[in-house]
């Protein structure tokens, strides 16, 4: 099993950046290894909300449905795999003054039996950790711009 989890003090209010970074539609935007979002449910946000997307890591590219589960608005939510990798991610915001904290995890496995674990280390941890790392980057640059207020 593998977990990666950062944090990124984002330059922004706790309801702006929850607002902008709960919006599916604009994952792609900051999110890095992630393409191709629809929402799959009638729900679109909160518990019960699934989208399907592809997830790339490194050459490997994947179809993936996500479910959104333990939704609680200003504060975060999980995402769990119904298709694809093994995996869930806990997304939580919290306020630092006029800032927001936002730590991202990301946990999973490659279920091969025998190299399975090897792979994880080798090539899921770094991956995910450059992943989470760039998008953490991208979020707070994002804020920093002067179209951010908008």
């Amino acid at each position: 099993m593998v977990k990666v989890e950062l944090s990124v003090i984002v330059p922004a209010p706790l309801p702006l950046v929850f607002a902008y970074a709960s919006d599916w539609r604009r994952w792609e935007e900051w999110y890095e290894g992630v393409s191709g979002f629809r929402a799959i449910t009638e729900i679109t946000r909160g518990n019960g909300a699934r989208y399907a997307y592809k997830a790339h890591l490194g050459c490997l590219r994947a179809g993936v449905v996500t479910e959104i589960t333990e939704f609680a608005e200003n504060v975060g939510w999980k995402g769990v795999a119904r298709k694809g990798m093994e995996h869930a991610t806990r997304w939580h915001f919290e306020a630092v003054g006029e800032q927001t904290r936002f730590t991202h995890a990301v946990d999973g496995r490659i279920a091969i039996p025998v190299i399975g674990g090897l792979l994880e280390v080798l090539v899921l941890r770094p991956q995910w950790q450059r992943i989470v790392e760039a998008s953490l980057a991208n979020l707070k640059r994002r804020f920093e711009s002067p179209e951010a207020a908008e």
